[in-house]
């Protein structure tokens, strides 16, 4: 009798072991089909993924066909029907817009009054991580409650993976999309920190991945990786909660050059852009990216299929997916656009941040060519100075030059190729989308003297 009672636990005791192995062998199984694996190394919890189909309620835009033979500036219509966050002149200044012959005004509830606690001694991407580092671990113990989602595309149906959070408190909130950089996949753990100030804030987070690292054709501005982006706003301003008015994306580096992509491309999704440091005209940043020796010149090439200094095929390809080809659309969508960059920037030419000003203030307030020519040497023409808030405060990087023009900011400062948290997050909080200049009076923060 004894040995058959041991004859039995020793058989279930080996079938439950054999269940245990294959429930970990599934799970390690799908992380790894979804591109998960090193994440699943990190934690032993299982990543929840949920497939999340496009539903009626968060209809796909497809402003933009997906034929390389299409001008893409002329898929954006400039209509004067709907001129989103204010309407009327896209300088802010009362004149009439070229395109809108009415002047409608968005009126909009009052953000609550907004803390920064998270925020405290993390002023910018060196205080809180290595630029590209990335995982999913250090985003779930940063950001409890934060889920892994995966999001099918509307232009091929592949699935995206995506960051989610919901929001919290008893009012609809805001949704701040945090968009990956060049070389880093959308777990970068740079886009923590604005996570973690949107959660004390209550406010949703969706982090796209949008095609992975630059290093892929499928990446690089594409139709495909546009497309990504649209398709995780959707989904957001789809849950309950979410303030469908106050749709915030911020971007660094290439993460700016795909939140440019979205104001020029998309400007009736979003309602307020945050870009550091963005390329913004891919043959331009070739040439840069070539003559300084660094990989993004052979990311350009693959993914535009040749070089696109010659004119030809990969120069038109380069110029589809290029921000510099849909700024007039967000100049007259009236889509309010902080553009920040360090004066001593080694990757990104410091004369983009310029350029994409220029693109977007009123004709008496750009710069001339001159004054471009020396900022993109790392210099601060002597007549020019600070005329605007800059939204730095202290332990910041020092502001050196700001203007603003209409829905246009344009702040240099001391640093080099880098991201100010603070910055971006007072901007938000003066709710740039009205139009008109805060008092910033629910900032808890002081400010740099201008």
């Amino acid at each position: 009798m004894e040995t058959t009672r041991r004859i039995g636990v020793t058989i279930a005791v080996f079938l439950l072991l054999n269940l245990l192995s294959a429930d970990g062998r599934d799970a390690v199984g799908s992380a790894t089909d979804a591109g998960f694996a090193r994440q699943v190394v990190e934690t032993t919890a299982a990543p929840r993924i949920v497939t999340v189909p496009h539903t009626a309620a968060a209809p796909p835009t497809a402003t933009v066909p997906h034929t390389a033979a299409a001008p893409r500036i002329v898929t954006v219509p400039h209509t004067a029907a709907a001129p989103p966050y204010g309407g009327g002149s896209p300088y802010g200044d009362g004149s009439p817009s070229p395109t809108t012959t009415t002047t409608t005004t968005t009126t909009l509830p009052p953000l609550d009054p907004l803390t920064f606690e998270s925020l405290d001694r993390i002023n910018m991407i060196r205080d809180f991580s290595k630029y590209v580092s990335s995982g999913r671990s250090r985003w779930e113990r940063s950001v409890p409650g934060i889920e892994q989602l995966r999001i099918i595309s509307t232009a091929d149906g592949a699935e995206q993976p995506v960051f989610w959070l919901a929001p919290s408190g008893d009012r609809d909130q805001p949704v701040l999309v945090i968009l990956h950089s060049w070389s880093a996949p959308y777990t970068q753990h740079a886009g923590i920190p604005f996570a973690m100030w949107a959660q004390e804030n209550g406010w949703a987070v969706i982090v796209p991945e949008f095609r992975g690292k630059n290093d892929d054709a499928d990446a690089v501005g594409s139709d495909l990786a546009v497309q990504d982006t649209v398709d995780a706003i959707d989904y957001a301003v789809a849950q309950a909660g979410v303030d469908t008015n106050r749709v915030y994306v911020v971007g660094y580096s290439g993460g700016g050059m795909m939140g440019l992509l979205l104001a020029g491309r998309h400007p009736d999704k979003v309602s307020a852009v945050s870009v550091w440091g963005p390329p913004h005209d891919l043959v331009e940043f070739y040439e840069h990216a070539r003559r300084k020796g660094l990989g993004y010149a052979s990311d350009i090439r693959r993914a535009c299929g040749g070089d696109p200094r010659d004119a030809g095929s990969a120069q038109e390809e380069c110029l589809t997916r290029s921000p510099a080809t849909y700024l007039e659309a967000a100049r007259d969508q009236a889509v309010p656009i902080f553009i920040a960059q360090g004066i001593r920037d080694q990757f990104v030419p410091p004369s983009v941040g310029a350029e994409v000003f220029n693109q977007l203030a009123h004709p008496d307030d750009r710069l001339s060519a001159e004054e471009v020519d020396l900022f993109g040497r790392g210099r601060v023409p002597g007549h020019l100075s600070i005329t605007t808030e800059t939204y730095f405060g202290d332990g910041d990087p020092a502001p050196v030059f700001a203007r603003q023009s209409g829905r246009a900011l344009l702040v240099y400062f001391q640093s080099s190729h880098e991201m100010v948290y603070n910055a971006s997050a007072r901007w938000f909080a003066s709710d740039p989308q009205l139009g008109k200049r805060s008092s910033l009076a629910n900032v808890a923060r002081s400010k740099a003297p201008v």
